[in-house]
């Protein structure tokens, strides 16, 4: 998750890049989509059932999104 919070800290706040941001972090650690986007859904809704977790991540906003994932790191760390 680590990665994945440098990643969206510097890119675009776009749903595709979004998505691109989190494929490319599942990617890079072998994992599916799903490994990697059910975690974060919970991390910031606290939710495992939530819209697309792109749409999720671009409504919130960017500093909300990494806020809610700094406050829940610890939880969740690779």
């Amino acid at each position: 998750m680590i990665d994945l919070m440098g990643q969206l800290t510097s890119a675009e706040w776009d749903r595709q890049i979004i998505h691109d941001s989190i494929k490319a972090a599942a990617t890079k650690h072998g994992l599916k989509m799903p490994k990697v986007a059910m975690p974060l859904r919970v991390m910031v809704t606290g939710e495992a059932q939530t819209p697309s977790i792109d749409a999720v991540l671009e409504l919130l906003g960017r500093e909300e999104t990494l806020k809610r994932m700094n406050n829940r790191l610890t939880d969740f760390p690779d």
